[in-house]
């Protein structure tokens, strides 16, 4: 038996960064959105752990996948293995969730191929000790994510515009960029607007509430100029970047924008957003 999944990325639609823990994590309030940009997970049982990615570099056990299967033979104490491939297709270290998906597909995967019984909400609670925004992929569509990112509040599905995401250039660890946003005074961010915004399905003024925090840190700004050239109802930048994205109400302009970005070398895709981080196929 082969199960096969497509785990979506996730973008942001705002995040406050509201301070800093006395153990060194970082308060957040976020809106966090699936759209349908995803790997390819195929898992097998198999009498050990196994993972190959697509990008060689990224196999093996510092894969955050192979110490999600770790987690789930350690918590359901199952004996046995599994054999886990991943496609990459999500840029990695891009702000996109990419590697937070993949684990929160592993538990996913594996709790239906062993038929493990696993909730959602004890997935949820795994998922937490691997990152925190894994915790967002046990379900994602369009959720509001507090605490360190395990307080997860599902919101009603966002289901409008099109974003073209665009990534381009390299960043600082993510680490790096908290560093810096410690040593500035953090201006307030209205999550709030966003939910109500978000759960009116109302693009136009969840648009005007496109705000992150790591945006004080982003001293170069070309990339979110460039996207402001084409008139989109707004532009944010995804978790601690460098991915930005820019918001289209129609598919004709979103593809215009992707096309014109690919021209100039830089990463670029169209999405829509999902109900739902996991499809299985």
């Amino acid at each position: 038996m082969v199960i096969k999944l497509k785990a979506n990325a996730k973008i942001n639609l705002s995040l406050y960064i509201k301070g800093k823990r006395d153990d060194g994590y970082h308060y957040i309030d976020t809106v966090m959105q699936s759209v349908n940009l995803f790997d390819t997970l195929k898992l097998k049982k198999a009498d050990k752990i196994t993972l190959k990615c697509s990008k060689r570099y990224l196999s093996g056990k510092d894969n955050l996948g192979f110490k999600a299967a770790e987690l789930f033979f350690k918590e359901t104490k199952i004996s046995g293995g599994a054999s886990i491939y991943i496609k990459k297709r999500i840029p990695e270290a891009a702000g996109l969730g990419g590697g937070s998906a993949d684990a929160a597909g592993v538990l996913l995967g594996l709790n239906k191929l062993y038929n493990a019984g696993l909730s959602n909400e004890k997935m949820e609670e795994m998922a937490a000790s691997l990152g925190a925004d894994v915790p967002f992929f046990i379900k994602g569509g369009t959720q509001r994510s507090t605490g360190i990112g395990e307080i997860l509040e599902e919101l009603k599905p966002f289901k409008s515009g099109y974003f073209v995401l665009a990534k381009w250039g390299t960043k600082p660890s993510t680490g790096e960029m908290y560093r810096q946003l410690d040593s500035k005074e953090n201006a307030f961010i209205d999550i709030d607007s966003s939910v109500k915004y978000a759960e009116e399905n109302n693009l136009e003024e969840l648009c005007k509430h496109l705000n992150n925090s790591f945006n004080e840190v982003w001293e170069d700004k070309s990339l979110q100029k460039l996207l402001e050239s084409f008139n989109p109802l707004g532009v944010g930048l995804s978790g601690s970047g460098p991915t930005c994205f820019a918001v289209f109400e129609d598919l004709k302009s979103a593809k215009k924008c992707e096309k014109v970005l690919k021209r100039k070398k830089i990463t670029a895709f169209t999405v829509k957003p999902i109900e739902k981080s996991m499809i299985f196929e």
